[in-house]
């Protein structure tokens, strides 16, 4: 699937602050935790697509992960053609009828962005004590 941009809300200003520290200060590790973070995404996103035959919910991937100016991005994504009718929704053949979306990436999203903030705290706070901050 691709043309959809996704971003995760949730972090305070101090958390906002301290991930800049870390990023600058140790990006390998901050490349790591947003890796990570791709990887719970990509998990879920497994579980909540419909296995008919199993093609698309083995399909999906995660991308490298670049930075574009002071952002990372990373890609969980599917080349599988019939990805978008199934996550939105499609006319039946005839085109008397309507398939509802299964939205396994909408709500995959909402689910990993639902426990990012205590999973950042628990990951910030890991790494304050591993690194004596």
């Amino acid at each position: 699937m691709s043309g959809t941009d996704y971003s995760f809300e949730g972090f305070d200003a101090l958390e906002r602050q301290l991930t800049q520290m870390i990023e600058q200060d140790f990006p390998e590790e901050f490349k790591a935790l947003v890796i990570q973070i791709a990887y719970e995404l990509q998990g879920r996103v497994k579980e909540n697509t419909p296995k008919k035959t199993g093609r698309l919910q083995d399909s999906w991937k995660v991308g490298k992960i670049e930075k574009r100016g002071d952002e990372y991005y990373i890609e969980v994504y599917t080349n599988v053609e019939y990805a978008e009718p199934v996550e939105y929704g499609h006319r039946t053949r005839g085109g008397k009828g309507f398939v509802k979306g299964k939205h396994m990436m909408a709500i995959s999203l909402e689910e990993v962005s639902a426990r990012l903030p205590a999973y950042l705290q628990e990951w910030l706070n890991d790494f304050i004590s591993t690194h004596d901050l």
